[in-house]
């Protein structure tokens, strides 16, 4: 049986980060609502750290969910007391839910993160790199603890900034390493994850080497191709853009907005799944290539 599908009384949700005006939420999130028939409406809103707690306190009823961006994701912790699923564990959120006069926190950026990942073969087994370990890189994760890999890398500039990440990593079970990226280990990974800025190609002595067979996973998607992107075309080996990502926690939040729960399937998912991936220029998740 489906969920009970929500009022069609006009509601507004919003995206808040800064800058703001490159996302492509409002393309997303609208095209579920179209299908699911809901009068919605979704915009993008420039919100800077030290305006969040203003802006949060002074929304109008109107308001029923929000999306969060980064730094924004650690700052609304302490203004909403009720997480849902990972978000203490992870210390960030996304995405925020009104439910009457109250609200609660989830977090849908893990779970984008493992359909991606499972979309693509999983990780079962294999060898994963990770660069970078900030809060996006703690919902990654999160999500490759429900993938079983054998081992874990994370490759770092500062041992002693990754170890909440490596504390975390350890805590759910992965088997974890820590390399700072001048010496990194001498087998190649099986996968790269980069939740670094897409503009960057950090100094890794046998980066080249990884991208002549692993897959990369660049949680960067715009602008694409990113520079590790490119670096991977070279060598003819596959790359997946955190636009699949973007796509699959967008359908989290909109499924915690209509359900309640960011777990809880929607009604006519595939086709809502359809008209997202339409919405960004993609038929779907593919192996892609910076060719393409």
């Amino acid at each position: 049986m489906w969920p009970k599908m929500p009022s069609t009384a006009s509601r507004r949700n919003e995206v808040w980060g800064a800058p703001i005006a490159h996302s492509k939420s409002p393309a997303l999130h609208q095209a579920a609502y179209d299908v699911l028939g809901v009068d919605w409406e979704y915009r993008a809103v420039k919100v800077e750290t030290d305006e969040l707690a203003d802006h949060f306190h002074t929304l109008p009823s109107s308001v029923g969910g929000l999306s969060l961006t980064m730094p924004l994701k650690e700052g609304i912790l302490p203004l909403v007391p009720e997480h849902r699923g990972p978000v203490d564990l992870l210390h960030a959120a996304n995405t925020v839910v009104r439910d009457g006069e109250e609200w609660w926190l989830d977090n849908t950026d893990w779970w984008g993160a493992a359909r991606v990942l499972d979309d693509h073969g999983g990780v079962a087994g294999q060898t994963v790199w990770m660069l970078g370990a900030g809060a996006t890189a703690r919902a990654v994760v999160y999500a490759l603890s429900t993938l079983r890999p054998q081992t874990l890398v994370l490759v770092v500039r500062s041992p002693e900034r990754a170890r909440v990440t490596e504390v975390l990593a350890d805590t759910l079970g992965l088997q974890v390493e820590v390399a700072v990226m001048s010496d990194v280990p001498d087998d190649r990974p099986d996968w790269v994850i980069s939740t670094l800025p897409g503009g960057v190609i950090p100094e890794i002595p046998g980066l080249e080497r990884a991208a002549e067979a692993a897959t990369l996973f660049d949680i960067a998607y715009d602008p694409w191709p990113s520079a590790l992107g490119t670096l991977w075309h070279t060598h003819g080996s596959s790359v997946i853009s955190g636009l699949e990502m973007l796509v699959y926690q967008a359908l989290g939040q909109v499924r915690a907005f209509v359900t309640g729960d960011s777990q809880v399937p929607l009604p006519e998912e595939s086709q809502v799944l359809q008209a997202m991936w339409r919405s960004v220029g993609q038929a779907g998740p593919t192996h892609s290539s910076v060719r393409e």
